[in-house]
């Protein structure tokens, strides 16, 4: 509360540990262009808020399977798609850091969580919005 989204921009936490292996506007295998960025994790991973916000959407959505949509005020919102557990319920408050979620354990496969920013409906570029990593 109190810290404006617009603000925000090269401040969001990545929402998991690992490498940005698709990024916005590439193109995909079938054709498409990718409306977010994807971040390959590793089995079990922490999922957190990469922003204060209110939960607005927990649940299973079709070709996202879990998928956790994040209000953060000023038309903004991040979707969080791909998490084995959700630990958000709909309409709980939250902190930048938090946890919301756990990546599967799947070890037969790469473990990629899918990230999009919205600003009222329409997709944006996320990567100028998260914070640079150390190291």
């Amino acid at each position: 509360p109190g810290r404006p989204f617009s603000r925000a921009r090269g401040k969001l936490l990545r929402p998991a540990v690992g490498s940005i292996v698709g990024t916005y506007g590439q193109a995909t295998g079938s054709g498409l262009t990718r409306k977010g960025i994807t971040i390959e994790t590793r089995a079990g991973a922490h999922v957190v808020a990469p922003y204060d916000g209110e939960i607005v959407f927990a649940g299973e959505f079709r070709g996202y399977g879990q998928l956790l949509i994040i209000e953060h005020g000023e038309g903004y919102h991040s979707l969080l798609a791909g998490l084995a557990r959700l630990e958000g319920v709909l309409g709980s408050r939250l902190l930048a850091g938090e946890p919301v979620g756990v990546m599967g354990r799947n070890s037969s496969r790469n473990t990629s969580l899918y990230m999009e920013l919205r600003r009222n409906g329409q997709p944006i570029n996320p990567l100028p919005w998260l914070a640079a990593r150390k190291g």
